[in-house]
């Protein structure tokens, strides 16, 4: 604007009208004179050229400061990179991100599945009678699907928050957990070491003990044993004794005994007694045998009768033949005995 002003506006016109004047006055000069004659319009042309060139200077400076810039720019962002790649915390808290979203996630997805699905088909079923029951299957789809998106979303993001927070605390207190370890280490061998002593020592307290026992029983059984063996050398000493006497005894019994059977079974009065009796009783026995037998019979067929109608007269002659046969047993004691004492 400062080049193109209103006095170089006003100027330049006259400037043309004066070369077209002296030109036209003059057509036998030569194109130097002509070209020295041409008013000097290139200080403005200089300007324009010159400002020209600084603002591509300035520019070019800029753009070479501007990439120098986005050099320096892009090389920190790469080594930042690079050390945050190289970080095991970043890829341990990275690693912890994934793996929770993609546990966490899944479970939310399936969850957000069957939640949705039964949702859109309890909302389907209102619809149902107007649509034919085509509604219930479009609301299971619809529900299932956002129960889906939902349920993967916030369980990746739950996922990836708790797995990020807990890998990152593990990763970053690793040295005390390591400590907290060992130190849980030292107490478990320490005790177990006491623990070990302490058994070791009650094992030879108890081995102390339990030969001081045996070497008692020991002398226990050896002063028993004697007492026994005197005991049973008394009692066999007595025993014999006793066992002589009691044979010699017996024997004599037994002599006298086989005399008095002797004596008894030659005597005539004791041989007709006993035979006497048992033609006694072999008489009265067999009559009252045969008395009881027939008033038995005779009793039971009459008890038999009574329950004839309803077995269809069978009760007649069992009850006579149970009757018959108490009364013979009767009949065979009751004659028996008198027999027997009156023979």
């Amino acid at each position: 604007s400062s080049c193109f002003g209103s006095g170089a506006k006003s100027r330049w016109p006259r400037k043309a009208a004066t070369v077209h004047t002296r030109v036209s006055m003059k057509p036998t000069r030569s194109v130097e004179k002509n070209l020295s004659d041409v008013p000097d319009e290139t200080s403005a042309t200089k300007k324009i050229i010159a400002h020209a060139e600084a603002a591509r200077q300035k520019a070019s400076e800029k753009l070479e400061a501007a990439k120098s810039g986005m050099a320096i720019t892009a090389r920190l962002a790469k080594d930042k990179a690079v050390e945050l790649a190289s970080d095991k915390t970043v890829q341990v808290t990275v690693a912890s991100v994934a793996g929770g979203s993609a546990v966490v996630g899944t479970g939310g997805a399936a969850t957000g599945l069957l939640l949705g699905g039964a949702a859109g088909a309890a909302i389907g079923v209102v619809p149902a009678i107007f649509t034919f029951g085509l509604s219930i299957p479009v609301g299971v789809a619809v529900g299932a699907g956002s129960g889906l998106v939902l349920g993967g979303a916030m369980g990746t993001t739950m996922g990836a928050a708790a797995g990020g927070a807990t890998g990152y605390g593990a990763y970053t207190k690793r040295a005390e957990i390591a400590s907290f370890i060992d130190k849980i280490k030292a107490k478990a061998t320490e005790t177990f070491g006491k623990g070990k002593a302490a058994a070791a020592d009650a094992k030879a307290k108890a081995a102390v003990k339990l030969d001081a026992a045996k070497s008692k029983a020991v002398d226990s059984f050896t002063l028993v044993k004697e007492h026994v063996v005197a005991h049973v050398t008394v009692a066999k000493g007595k025993a014999a004794a006793v066992f002589g006497s009691a044979k010699d005894q017996a024997a004599q019994a037994a002599q006298a005994t086989k005399v008095k059977s002797l004596e008894i079974m030659t005597d005539r009065t004791v041989q007709v007694t006993a035979a006497s009796a048992s033609g006694g009783a072999a008489a009265l026995g067999a009559g009252g045998a045969a008395a009881g037998f027939a008033t038995g019979g005779a009793i039971g067929a009459a008890v038999g009768v009574v329950p004839a109608l309803f077995t269809f007269g069978l009760s007649i002659p069992v009850f006579a033949a149970v009757g018959s046969g108490c009364g013979l047993a009767a009949g065979a004691g009751v004659g028996g005995g008198p027999g027997l004492v009156g023979g």
